[in-house]
């Protein structure tokens, strides 16, 4: 089973009529890597993430600011924050699948 697999996975463009706003990141918990310290979730400042069980999950990746302290205070390097991938479709935002 590879990285990517194992991974959890959230953060979906949204449809904007501004071109200048972001699409929420795409954050990566790589679940054979992390040990359920919770540091992640206990520096995330706005809520993006919460314990379930000994793993933490992505509750709202649109409040994700990318300050990035939780990638940072991971001891693991488990977690990684990246920019949402948003490609035109129509001429509007739209997820790229």
């Amino acid at each position: 089973m590879s990285q990517v697999e194992e991974s959890q996975k959230s953060g979906k463009a949204r449809a904007s009529g501004s071109s200048k706003e972001k699409s929420p990141p795409e954050i990566l918990v790589k679940v054979s890597w992390c040990k359920g310290c919770g540091l992640c979730v206990e520096y995330c400042k706005r809520g993006v993430l919460e314990m379930e069980g000994v793993l933490p999950i992505i509750t709202d990746a649109e409040k994700c600011n990318r300050c990035l302290q939780c990638e940072v205070i991971c001891p693991d390097f488990a977690i990684e924050v990246r920019d949402g991938e948003v490609e035109l479709v129509n001429g509007k935002e739209g997820d790229k699948s």
